[in-house]
């Protein structure tokens, strides 16, 4: 993560900044609020994939069903019993049926779709213009050049080893 202040990088773990020494906890305690989105997407993802399981089961029930009526209808009752044409007449039955249901669901599907489109789109509150450029937007702000605490404590170092070799 980088320090709002001064954007240098630093670990969550720290207290405060160490270029400029802005506190942290408060970035870091903002950063932990706003894990919820994470959860968010894998509840969604965990959606998605139960309705993928559900859609793979209901078809397989389907396809069940599906075969059962064929059976039904083309064996039992065009080839041992003979009636083609009534056979014929319910399995085109079955079939106009069948592509009813699936317009109903595909019609929902579309809805859905269109609901998701819906929310996606953003409407501007104010048109942003081509030609502006975005450095006019912003206050010019000038920083200065701030220095590490590690510097200091580094020259405090240096400072000790001379004393102490002055001493001798």
């Amino acid at each position: 993560m980088y320090c709002p202040n001064c954007g240098n990088q630093f670990s969550t773990d720290l207290k405060f900044c160490r270029a400029c020494g802005l506190g942290l906890e408060k970035v870091t305690e903002t950063l932990v609020e706003q894990l919820p989105i994470k959860l968010d997407e894998s509840l969604e993802e965990q959606k998605n994939r139960l309705e993928q399981w559900g859609v793979a089961a209901l078809s397989v029930f389907g396809l069940g069903v599906l075969g059962l009526l064929l059976y039904g209808i083309v064996y039992k009752m065009m080839i041992t019993q003979g009636r083609v044409l009534g056979g014929l007449a319910l399995l085109g039955l079955v079939v106009m049926m069948g592509c009813g249901l699936l317009s109903v669901v595909l019609f929902a599907k579309a809805q859905e779709v269109e609901k998701a489109k819906a929310k996606r789109r953003l409407s501007p509150a104010e048109p942003v213009t081509q030609g502006e450029p975005t450095r006019g937007l912003l206050p010019e702000v000038r920083l200065d050049q701030i220095t590490s605490v590690t510097e200091r404590t580094t020259d405090l170092l240096f400072a000790e080893k001379r004393d102490a070799a002055e001493r001798r």
